[in-house]
């Protein structure tokens, strides 16, 4: 199925995960863990390989640069504000964290880039950023009580076949690679469950092939089966775990579901709109640049939409601010952002 930017063919398939409000009745978190890539991170990643810390990214909010991978806030901000918790600090400033009881409310140990495995970029890995929870947790950083009332998000999009693509791998050879990275996964997540974190939130995958990087004018290929075998198996993982625990300690966010939704009503009726869907509020102006790049010169080898709000997509990969509160507005209906 080809998605346009004028009609997207087809329905959306209906969501299976457990409802997020029915798992969490009776329990409010007072700590968030974060353990992601980009589309998490808010500022792990170092200024100096990074473009995350340069104009315009963060001209939305907080109005510089943050090294959140967007012109605003990312999704760990909206999961945080959703939860009524502030956003938490990122593992790389905890240090610098005043009052120390920020520490308390979470750290975010997101990189951008990171995989399940090893990617092309050289940042922790999930189970390296879980190393690195499970040491604060020896120091003592977190008691019990803190544990018991709190919450993880495990935002891993696709870094791991990004990697697989750069080194020519097969359409043959990739659903091994799919099982293999989501047996990871389950195996990550169950471990964050097992250090004592009350529930987790897991994301499903939005469909690979759609973002500017990879489509065209005439749109982008939703019917990805690799993606479809990925959330499928995740789907199936979780239920079993908790199906194990009898209860609803993992809870599911379908990003490909709100997603396709956002491409096929050009945005979401009665919260925002997006007339290209699929094209990039920042790009570069030729081959090689990105945006955020500048000539030796400063001069910007880049193009800048005039409006933000108007695009889902900040950069070739990333999500707009405003894209991702729509996203949340769907996958968090009864939510006000």
């Amino acid at each position: 199925m080809a998605l346009g930017y004028k009609s997207v063919k087809g329905s959306i398939p209906p969501s299976s995960e457990p409802n997020i409000e029915d798992g969490m009745i009776g329990f409010k978190p007072k700590t968030l863990f974060v353990f992601g890539d980009s589309y998490a991170d808010t500022g792990n990643t170092k200024v100096i390989i990074s473009p995350a810390w340069k104009f315009p990214y963060g001209i939305t909010f907080p109005g510089k640069p943050t090294g959140r991978f967007g012109d605003g806030r990312v999704s760990t901000d909206y999961l945080a504000k959703y939860l009524g918790l502030r956003t938490p600090i990122a593992y790389k400033w905890r240090r610098f964290a005043r009052p120390r009881q920020v520490v308390k409310k979470g750290i975010n140990f997101a990189f951008a880039g990171a995989g399940v495995f090893e990617t092309i970029f050289t940042v922790p890995t999930a189970s390296m950023q879980i190393d690195s929870f499970e040491l604060l947790l020896r120091k003592n950083v977190y008691s019990v009580a803190d544990l018991n009332s709190s919450v993880a998000f495990f935002s891993f999009i696709g870094n791991d076949y990004i990697k697989y693509n750069t080194f020519n791998g097969t359409s043959q050879g990739r659903p091994a690679l799919i099982k293999r990275v989501v047996k990871q996964i389950l195996l990550d997540v169950k471990r964050i469950k097992d250090l004592g974190v009350r529930k987790v939130f897991v994301v499903l995958s939005p469909p690979q092939n759609c973002v500017p990087l990879y489509s065209t004018s005439k749109g982008c290929n939703t019917s990805n089966m690799f993606t479809k075998l990925h959330n499928n198996l995740i789907r199936e993982g979780l239920r079993k775990l908790n199906d194990e625990n009898n209860d609803k300690s993992f809870l599911m966010l379908d990003l490909y579901k709100a997603f396709m939704t956002v491409f096929k009503y050009r945005g979401v009726p009665g919260v925002s709109t997006f007339s290209e869907p699929l094209k990039a509020c920042c790009v570069g102006r030729k081959g090689g640049n990105s945006c955020g790049d500048v000539d030796i010169h400063g001069r910007r080898l880049y193009s800048l939409c005039k409006d933000p709000k108007s695009f889902f997509f900040w950069d070739n990969v990333h999500i707009t601010d405003e894209g991702w509160r729509s996203v949340f507005s769907l996958l968090l209906p009864d939510s006000r952002f």
